[in-house]
């Protein structure tokens, strides 16, 4: 690859608020260097945390020749040790010779130099973007918002905990970068992932955002984004890509819209080891829906997925916390009008045109209006909830402004139930903070006021969650209570759920229980009963190995129906999949028509599902008590007009009056089951014309329940002969004297109905085929669904 002459970022005047990273005077020295303590959250940052006044350069270095104390401290609790004090920032959130590059002779602090030019000039614009506060907006031209989307990728990339893993050749996530890797490291003598690490990240601090763009550039142009995104996550990064990393530079510049997100008033963000990048949300192919980086108590720049903006997202298509967060993409203003004559020519479907604008001086020009997003309490303590949730060692730490306000959103995060394991690494913070602040608050309380009511203002735990459930969730989470089967454990949480307060815990399982039953009811006619009706309950206690087939058929069922399932291997999320699969069969089993569909989901479906209930449920009752007496009576003149409009009633009978025990409703379900997914995949072969362009759904199609007796033989006798050839293993039921026999032909025409009923809906253009090819004679007046009108041929 032809290399260019890199255009270092300009050295621009040194702000106030910069200096966090350690000058060095650049001159080798014949001495080794002495330990420096080089941090990877910067010192301007952490500033905006401290506690007491910030103070300029010259009143810190005043008071430090003073007193021999440095003056700049923060609030710093240590996740291992439980503690929370006070420390100075030139001690916290750094690693001793973090960035020193021992290949460097010359100065071995090089890279910490270059932090620190690029530092100084991020901290001026945040400086000026906490000015822009009180307007609501903030304008950046397009060099300064290259300048601080450099800075924040860099930030991410420093992190301590990237370092050692980010180009190590062996970790799970590098399998398709593993030949790169160790190619690259021989091509350029680099003994250790750490030295490569700091490869690029000299790279990225040397070349300017317009130079990585056009490296990027020129592998966009070679592989197309999709090839580039086949080699990271399915094949082999070819070892000659020298500046493959580029390209994971230019995915997090042109994915991602910059948004500047205000904490509500009140409430403050909070920041941790790693709260730098954390990524989180899911949904249109990307992990990753938000990109967070925390920059000061009242200000958090969110990275939002493109996919997300208002034009393109759809409803239901992500999963996040902070979706109701609506930033606006920024308003650019080019330099030559709206549109601009220069911009006219290019070619945005160009990756190296698009780079070439952007770094030429027409588009250095260019600015963009960011609107400030205030967020609402609720939003501010979700946003908190995200960084919490990742700190998820005791090798982290975390860092707050005020007490107060760090008090409140550890109780507020206590609460939910979904972090009730994470939530155990703050509870010394708490107890320390709630010491401290109810002293504070004495010092100032009028005589007859009780700590608990001061206390009482502020978000408790127990007034956000059900008592009786929280309880019952952290037992499970430490193992306090221990039950015979998951589904015991789940079916207990459902019956707690149902009566306590509303609870995110509850709130997302009914969300996804919701999607899933409304596809499974959407699926069917509606099937009306007496109100005085009640269906069997589902068995508080199964067997475990019927619990283990339960929850293996049906949580990859409910994701098939639509819902989204945490697939997490937490205790937590295991409990929540197994809360919703219950709790959505307990919904399915009160509606006839939505069990209906989900007992002929699969042929394991039916076996699986009548394990939930007592036998001889009021269906079962029904179904034993009419077909013995049809049997007993099929001498005498039948009510029935043939057997098609027999098989109609006891389908609704034996199959579609609620959930069932007895084995003709059972052998019904996986007859059903068998045949849709067999012509289910048949019928989706070529057809001749007119059939193969019509359409094959028709969902308000609505079987007939009666046609004369030649027109139901006609019928049945075309549907087994094509399931004879299509079906594996079908032989029809010739039928006979017995109960037994008898039985088997009325369960395999009610199928037969069933089956019908289903084609007519999703697959009706092959079924007019079929109904299309019966004799002229036979066809006048044949009418099979309700939404026709009876014609001559169909």
């Amino acid at each position: 690859m032809t290399r260019r002459r890199r255009r270092n970022t300009p050295k621009q005047g040194r702000t106030e608020l910069a200096g966090e990273a350690q000058k060095t005077d650049g001159s080798p020295s014949p001495n080794a260097p002495k330990p420096q303590y080089q941090h990877f959250i910067p010192r301007f940052i952490l500033r905006r945390f401290q506690v007491g006044p910030v103070k300029s350069k010259a009143e810190r270095d005043r008071e430090s020749r003073r007193t021999g104390v440095n003056p700049e401290y923060v609030h710093y609790y240590d996740i291992a040790a439980g503690s929370l004090d006070i420390r100075p920032i030139g001690k916290v959130y750094g690693v001793e010779n973090f960035y020193q590059d021992v290949r460097n002779t010359d100065n071995i602090n090089e890279l910490e130099d270059k932090l620190a030019d690029l530092e100084g000039h991020a901290a001026k614009i945040i400086a000026d973007l906490h000015k822009a506060l009180p307007q609501g907006t903030f304008t950046l031209n397009r060099r300064s918002l290259e300048l601080l989307r450099k800075f924040l990728f860099i930030m991410h990339y420093r992190n301590v905990s990237c370092s050692g893993i980010y180009f190590q050749a062996d970790h799970p996530e590098n399998v398709g970068a593993h030949q790169w890797i160790e190619s690259f490291m021989k091509a350029k003598g680099i003994q250790s992932a750490a030295e490569i690490w700091l490869h690029f990240l000299r790279y990225y601090l040397d070349a300017s955002h317009s130079d990585i763009m056009r490296d990027a550039a020129e592998l966009v142009e070679k592989y197309g984004e999709e090839g580039l995104q086949k080699m990271l996550f399915e094949s082999d990064i070819p070892p000659d890509l020298e500046h493959f990393p580029a390209y994971t530079y230019h995915v997090h510049a042109n994915s991602y819209f910059f948004s500047i997100w205000e904490a509500a008033e009140g409430e403050e963000f909070i920041v941790t080891h790693n709260a730098f990048g954390l990524w989180e949300g899911l949904g249109g192919g990307c992990r990753g829906l938000h990109r967070i980086f925390v920059v000061s108590p009242r200000i958090a720049i969110v990275l939002r997925h493109v996919q997300s903006r208002p034009e393109i997202i759809k409803p239901g298509a992500f999963v996040s916390c902070l979706l109701d967060v609506n930033p606006a993409p920024p308003t650019p203003i080019y330099s030559r009008g709206e549109h601009g004559t220069y911009i006219n020519h290019v070619n945005f479907q160009s990756a190296m045109e698009v780079a070439r604008y952007r770094s030429s001086q027409e588009g250095e020009d260019d600015s963009f209006v960011f609107k400030i997003t205030k967020l609402s309490q609720r939003q501010t303590l979700q946003l908190n909830f995200v960084v919490l949730i990742n700190v998820t060692t005791k090798e982290c730490a975390l860092t707050f402004l005020s007490r107060e306000s760090m008090l409140h959103t550890a109780r507020a995060f206590q609460s939910l139930p979904a972090s009730l394991t994470a939530s155990e690494l703050f509870v010394p913070l708490i107890t320390q903070l709630t010491n401290t602040v109810e002293k504070e608050v004495s010092a100032l309380r009028p005589p007859l006021q009780s700590p608990a009511v001061v206390l009482d203002q502020d978000v408790d735990a127990l007034t956000l969650v059900d008592v009786v459930l929280y309880v019952l969730l952290m037992q499970i989470c430490t193992g306090s209570r221990q039950f015979e089967t998951a589904y015991d454990r789940a079916h207990l949480v459902f019956r707690i759920m149902e009566k306590a307060k509303p609870t995110s815990f509850a709130d997302e399982i009914s969300l996804e229980v919701e999607k899933a039953f409304k596809v499974c009811k959407g699926s069917e006619d509606e099937i009306s009963f007496p109100e005085s009706i009640s269906f069997a309950p589902l068995l508080s206690s199964i067997s475990n190995e019927s619990s283990s087939q339960l929850f293996q058929f049906m949580i990859p069922c409910m994701s098939r129906l639509g819902a989204v399932m945490s697939g997490g291997e937490g205790i937590l999320e295991e409990l929540q999949d197994e809360v919703a699969v219950v709790s959505f069969l307990a919904r399915a089993s009160s509606n006839p028509g939505a069990w209906h569909a989900l007992s002929c989901i699969s042929p394991q479906a039916p076996e699986i599902l009548s394990r939930l209930f007592k036998e001889g449920t009021l269906t079962d009752v029904s179904a034993t008590i009419f077909t013995r007496n049809m049997y007993r009576n099929q001498a005498s003149p039948s009510s029935f007009s043939s057997g098609f409009h027999l098989a109609y009633a006891l389908r609704e009978l034996c199959g579609m009056a609620g959930p069932t025990t007895n084995p003709i409703s059972r052998n019904y379900y996986q007859m059903t089951a068998s045949m849709i997914q067999c012509l289910g995949r048949v019928t989706l072969r070529s057809l001749p014309e007119p059939y193969a362009s019509q359409p094959r759904e028709r969902p308000k199609a609505r079987l007939v329940f009666k046609i004369p007796e030649e027109h139901s033989d006609l019928l049945f006798s075309t549907m087994k002969m094509i399931l004879q050839k299509s079906l594996p293993g079908y032989e029809p039921s010739p039928g006979g004297d017995t109960l037994d026999q008898t039985l088997r032909k009325w369960v395999e025409e009610m199928a037969i109905v069933g089956c019908l009923a289903w084609l007519g809906k999703h697959r009706r253009n092959f079924l007019d085929w079929v109904l299309d090819g019966f004799p002229q004679e036979s066809d006048k007046n044949f009418k099979l669904f309700e939404d026709e009108e009876t014609t001559e041929s169909t």
